[in-house]
């Protein structure tokens, strides 16, 4: 487990996207397409790795972010309502 966010309809998670400040789109997409894609309604919980690339084994907050070396975020995660409740979701499952 690791952090929960969307794919978009080319494939990749927002995290490979370029923020746009839009809740419409994603922003560009800087894997391959470079084209802004349109963010599926379903978040998914989403493997993640650090920059050491050991994998993340809790669940990310939404609206925090994937930990650097020195403890900044690189990017921080969706906070819309439903990767919210999957986050809820999740952490009453585990609790």
């Amino acid at each position: 487990m690791a952090y929960i966010g969307h794919r978009c309809n080319c494939g990749h998670s927002d995290l490979n996207h370029r923020q746009d400040g839009s809740s419409k789109t994603l922003g560009g997409c800087t894997a391959t397409c470079q084209k802004p894609c349109s963010p599926t309604a379903e978040p998914e919980v989403i493997p993640t790795f650090d920059i050491k690339a050991r994998p993340v084994e809790r669940v990310i907050v939404p609206g925090e972010g994937l930990p650097t070396e020195s403890g900044g975020f690189v990017v921080r995660t969706c906070t819309c309502d439903a990767c919210v409740a999957l986050h809820e979701q999740l952490a009453t499952v585990n609790a």
